[in-house]
């Protein structure tokens, strides 16, 4: 029974290392693709024959400002949503399709589309590349042009102020003992995310307890079709860098979100598919922080929704 269980950790042991490891690299990974496969067309103006080629649609890609500022129609992509960023659906179009990029030559592997695909899904990171600052606009009237970085990245900068990274065998030995995904949300950054992806069930308020020694570093946490309850809520609620929390379908009540409302940071909560009334959104008119809801699926009165809506304009309602 020993080596049976012997063998059966050393089997997991890599995928879990991977796990914890997998964040995409920008630089190694997604910077090589562009400059092979798209920069041609989409870099700084320069001359040619004697005339100034633009970059095509406004949109350059040999800048992180330039990236995020996006082309003439808008931003090109989406943080953490692959399936709204133009930039990853323009490349997997269909080799016959006019809108494929790039335009020219065979379209990119899966293997090079998923690393697009991925690098956006775990919140479009580019580490410590800056690239071309060239045209991106100045702070202050005079000085050098400023690499501006984007808003949700300065965002993760201030919660991980302060913050090391945990032991990686840490992050193993929970990940192995609670059936959860655990891994950092970027490269350089010590905040994490935990995630259920199978076997929600076996999440209960338990596990969710074990997390309180990982809470400073914890900003995503989704526990989707999980099996906690309210009690879970009291624990979560410590965790003050938290900015995500999905507990979609989940046994939480209207007594449990009450305990979210002084959470510092919380931007996105998902309450989908869980017993919650209209009494949560009376509670989290509290919650200063919030920036979206999602609460498809609750027995809410669309006259409250309304109401909330009005007293929140500025909270992003999905339901």
């Amino acid at each position: 029974m020993f080596l049976k269980n012997f063998f059966l950790i050393c089997s997991i042991f890599p995928i879990i290392q991977f796990t914890l490891m997998a964040v995409i690299d920008f630089e190694k990974q997604v910077l090589p693709i562009f400059q092979d496969r798209c920069m041609e067309c989409h870099k700084a103006p320069f001359e040619q024959n004697g005339r100034v080629k633009k970059p095509k649609a406004g949109l350059r890609l040999d800048g992180a400002s330039h990236i995020v500022a996006g082309s003439e129609d808008g931003p090109v992509v989406v943080v953490d949503h692959p399936s709204q960023s133009s930039l990853y659906q323009r490349v997997i179009l269909p080799s016959n399709d006019d809108d494929i990029m790039p335009p020219k030559g065979d379209p990119l592997s899966f293997s090079e589309q998923e690393l697009i695909r991925k690098w956006i899904a775990q919140g479009v990171d580019f580490g410590r590349w800056v690239g071309a600052t060239g045209g991106v606009r100045q702070l202050g009237v005079t000085g050098p042009a400023v690499h501006e970085l984007p808003k949700y990245l300065l965002f993760y900068d201030r919660l991980a102020n302060g913050l090391t990274p945990l032991e990686p065998s840490r992050l193993t030995d929970f990940q192995l003992n609670s059936s959860l995904i655990v891994r950092s949300i970027g490269k350089q950054n010590p905040l994490i995310e935990v995630r259920v992806v199978t076997d929600g069930g076996k999440i209960n308020d338990q596990v969710i307890l074990r997390l309180s020694g990982l809470g400073n570093h914890l900003t995503h946490l989704d526990l989707r079709n999980s099996s906690i309850t309210n009690e879970s809520l009291s624990t979560i609620s410590s965790f003050k860098n938290l900015s995500k929390l999905n507990i979609r379908a989940t046994g939480v009540e209207d007594d449990g979100i009450a305990r979210l409302i002084k959470m510092p940071n919380l931007k996105s909560l998902n309450l989908s598919e869980t017993k919650v009334s209209s009494k949560s959104l009376k509670s989290l008119l509290l919650l200063s922080s919030l920036e979206e809801l999602s609460i498809w699926n609750c027995q809410i009165p669309e006259s409250e929704i309304a109401d909330y809506k009005k007293a929140k304009p500025l909270v992003k309602v999905n339901f």
